[in-house]
């Protein structure tokens, strides 16, 4: 079996979705994760797949004559570092160009992989100012300090509250 990483992006429309998993169903793969979104106006989304060798170039065909949608097909790497921990990062702070920026800069320094973000600017409801919120799902270095990496974020701006889960993810 192979795993493939599907990236899509096109003009958002209803049934899509059902469009796409229907290929993949169609040529004989079966989904195993993924990450869809709508964002300003298009759709966007990753796809983990296992699927047959000798399915895959049926399945890139396929995917890639869905109108009006880029298709990119990746085969992924199966490569696990096992003296890592998967944690997650919180970090909240009034919203300013640049905050994401300056967060994902101090996790490379600690040489930090990111699994996983989703992040959200909204209007906050007192102060009528934009608080930006960002999750992270990131694989950690069991030999780093996860006060180390908190407070070289907290050092970024004097309103950013940072808080780990400290309960492995995996």
């Amino acid at each position: 079996m192979k795993q493939l990483v599907i990236t899509l992006i096109g003009a958002d429309r209803s049934g899509l979705v059902e469009t796409v998993s229907d290929t993949v169903f169609k040529h004989h793969g079966s989904w195993q994760a993924s990450s869809l979104s709508k964002l300003a106006g298009k759709f966007a989304g990753i796809v983990q797949i296992d699927i047959k060798e000798d399915d895959v170039p049926a399945l890139t065909k396929a995917l890639k004559s869905i109108p009006d949608l880029d298709v990119v097909v990746t085969e992924a790497s199966n490569a696990l570092d096992d003296d890592t921990t998967t944690h997650t990062l919180s970090v909240t702070g009034n919203d300013r160009p640049g905050i994401i920026q300056e967060v994902t800069r101090e996790i490379a320094k600690f040489g930090i992989n990111i699994n996983n973000l989703e992040t959200n600017a909204e209007s906050a409801p007192n102060s009528g100012g934009v608080i930006f919120t960002a999750a992270f799902d990131l694989d950690i270095a069991n030999t780093i300090a996860l006060d180390d990496i908190g407070a070289a974020l907290e050092r970024l701006s004097d309103d950013l509250i940072v808080e780990f889960d400290e309960s492995d993810i995996l």
